[in-house]
């Protein structure tokens, strides 16, 4: 299981993503005629699930790919991994220009995917042994639903609700039915039943059974 991705958006490799004085620090450095070769360590501060690896080196990629290889290292700890306080998971040796603009971006990508990845954990652990399916869509952005259902999965969720994410982590999508669906046929043995009748048997069968509160 990986995240694979294309070319970054035209909004993160122009640096319009970027916190701005990332970009007025490049302009400083270019009129001073100041580009060193630096490495750049990224670390945690808590124990956590690290997710956003692939997203990042993707980036990373596209951006030090016309980079001297003798002068360029990109080493990474890899998605999943179990992290600790302190421990190197990104290490960047490059001339700073090459890659000092998008720190916003693959910092971004490390940070809320971890987050992600490490609260799916929690609540796996804490709901062992039944199995946890993710359904967070609903609370984010709709352009980066996939992300977040990839790094549920990674955190440990056997599933996720939607077919982007389901699809970066190599899998089929999964639910239960909407409340909706149970409001329209106003009883949910009919709406089951409806449910079973109509879909393929590569759809599991889970039933809501808190639409009407009456239903046990």
């Amino acid at each position: 299981m990986g995240l694979q991705r294309g070319r970054p958006s035209h909004e993160i490799m122009s640096g319009d993503s970027a916190d701005v004085y990332f970009a007025r620090a490049d302009s400083i450095l270019e009129r001073e005629g100041l580009d060193p070769i630096v490495t750049m360590e990224v670390f945690t501060r808590r124990d956590a699930v690290l997710c956003g690896v692939d997203e990042a080196k993707n980036l990373l990629g596209h951006v030090l790919a016309a980079c001297d290889p003798a002068e360029t290292c990109l080493e990474a700890l890899d998605d999943g991994m179990v992290i600790s306080p302190r421990e190197i998971v990104l290490r960047i040796k490059a001339r700073y220009r090459r890659f000092g603009l998008y720190e916003t971006a693959f910092l971004g990508m490390l940070a809320q995917s971890t987050g992600w990845a490490t609260a799916a954990r929690e609540c796996v652990d804490v709901a062992a042994p039944d199995p946890i399916i993710s359904f967070g869509a609903r609370h984010v952005h709709p352009d980066i639903v996939d992300v977040l259902d990839y790094a549920a999965i990674v955190g440990g969720c056997v599933g996720a609700s939607t077919p982007a994410g389901a699809r970066l982590a190599g899998l089929a999508p999964t639910g239960t039915m909407p409340h909706s669906l149970v409001l329209i046929f106003g009883d949910t043995v009919e709406a089951a039943l409806a449910f079973d009748r109509d879909l393929g048997p590569e759809v599991p069968r889970i039933v809501l059974v808190d639409t009407f509160k009456d239903e046990a």
